[in-house]
């Protein structure tokens, strides 16, 4: 996987801004303090806000990776981290479908062999009723 693109941030293109959150973990905490960060790319104007804790430092971390990931994204899509991640879980997802689809084949092909059995036993139960039946009747 790529590495996290934190080399694409310079510190003097970013606007950083700190604002009272409104929602998240924190409870009313959240409201009285400015612990939520905003940041703003100069040259491209893109925005990311971040209230992923109640510590300003963990929302500032937060907040400049993924600012890299979109900055990332549009310099290179279809080699972006994002790109790479995304194209891994298609892939697990189809295996595991994948294996499942083979799982519920065998399970069937199991349970049609043992019907074949079932009714291959059946038809000999069968006929040694009707045996039984003729010679009980005392016919041949």
């Amino acid at each position: 996987m790529p590495p996290r693109p934190m080399w694409l941030i310079k510190e003097d293109e970013i606007r950083e801004e700190f604002i009272k959150g409104g929602r998240g973990p924190g409870g009313q905490k959240i409201n009285k303090t400015n612990s939520k960060v905003q940041l703003t790319h100069l040259p491209t104007g893109k925005v990311v806000t971040c209230q992923y804790s109640r510590s300003q430092e963990k929302n500032r971390k937060r907040a400049r990776e993924i600012l890299a990931m979109k900055l990332e994204e549009m310099q290179d899509p279809e080699n972006c981290r994002s790109a790479v991640i995304a194209k891994r879980k298609t892939m697990v997802k189809q295996n595991k479908a994948k294996k499942s689809r083979r799982k519920y084949a065998k399970l069937e092909e199991e349970r049609s062999e043992e019907e074949d059995e079932v009714n291959e036993e059946g038809v000999d139960i069968e006929v040694e009723v009707e045996q039984f039946l003729k010679r009980a009747r005392g016919e041949k």
